[in-house]
């Protein structure tokens, strides 16, 4: 058994005190016995306007939310997931939403930059284009090692996306990490609902640390959870930011890949037939 924590925060503009929130939180996580510990989406810094990325963000090598959760790591000695991190793209027009997995040494092992972009026309002040500031990730996807569990990393708008997880999944990811900052148009609707799906029809682990609160009157919808792989909820939290932590254990994802052997089981379609 393994002890994950997911951190819900309400990020701002001000990256100083993200970053002290974000020492306080994983303290008490580790406190609690956190063995693995996950920050929300733009965990680093969240704006109003997003267009202000690429002005205000650090290239990765400069940013001091990488390093403090790689000094807390160490200083630790639990695997920190830091959910994602805006950081500037080498030409600095754009930004790369990433995640990084850093292990109880201090070092990155991995890294993943969210591959499907925010791009939503849900009307009026729900429209987004992400991807004017955000550039989607080249490398696809990432599965990696920590605390003897495999996570299959992504990013927020990547849950409407099954075939991620299908392939993470059969790559060998038994813990999907979803971070967030889910909108409260769709929250209420699809959040829950869609991280359940993807935890049962992979037979997966989630752990899904989110963004919550209202900064500059642009709102998030809080709500982070840890799944298990039958779906059935083993940790939430509400509107507020904190700390919720629950066990995850590798042979329930490989009983739950034996009683459903889904993965197995999926074939090919192939062409559609149009029929008469």
């Amino acid at each position: 058994m393994t002890v994950f924590a997911a951190i819900q925060m309400c990020s701002t503009a001000d990256v100083v005190q993200n970053n002290r929130t974000i020492a306080a939180l994983m303290r008490e996580a580790a406190a609690q016995g956190a063995q693995v510990v996950s920050l929300p989406e733009a965990a680093n810094i969240l704006l109003k306007d997003q267009m202000d990325y690429p002005r205000l963000c650090q290239d990765e090598g400069a940013d001091t939310t990488l390093a403090l959760c790689r000094q807390l790591a160490d200083e630790l000695g639990i695997w920190v997931h830091t959910g994602s991190l805006l950081v500037r793209t080498p030409n600095g027009d754009r930004v790369w939403n990433r995640s990084h997995v850093i292990s109880p040494a201090g070092q990155v092992t991995a890294r993943y930059d969210k591959i499907h972009t925010f791009d939503v026309a849900l009307g009026g002040a729900g429209d987004f284009i992400e991807s004017r500031a955000v550039a989607p990730g080249e490398a696809g996807a990432v599965i990696c090692t920590a605390a003897g569990h495999c996570l299959g990393l992504s990013i927020c708008y990547d849950l409407r996306f099954p075939y991620l997880f299908r392939a993470l999944a059969a790559a060998g990811a038994g813990v999907l990490m979803i971070p967030a900052s889910f909108s409260p148009i769709t929250g209420p609707l699809h959040w829950e609902t869609l991280l359940r799906a993807r935890a049962i029809e992979t037979g997966s682990y989630v752990v899904a640390a989110a963004q919550c609160g209202i900064r500059d009157g642009v709102a998030t919808y809080g709500q982070s959870r840890i799944i298990s792989p039958m779906g059935e909820i083993l940790a939430a939290t509400g509107d507020a930011p904190g700390v919720i932590l629950a066990q995850i254990d590798a042979a329930e994802v490989a009983r739950t890949r034996a009683r459903l052997p889904v993965l197995s089981q999926t074939r090919e379609i192939g062409e559609v037939t149009h029929a008469n």
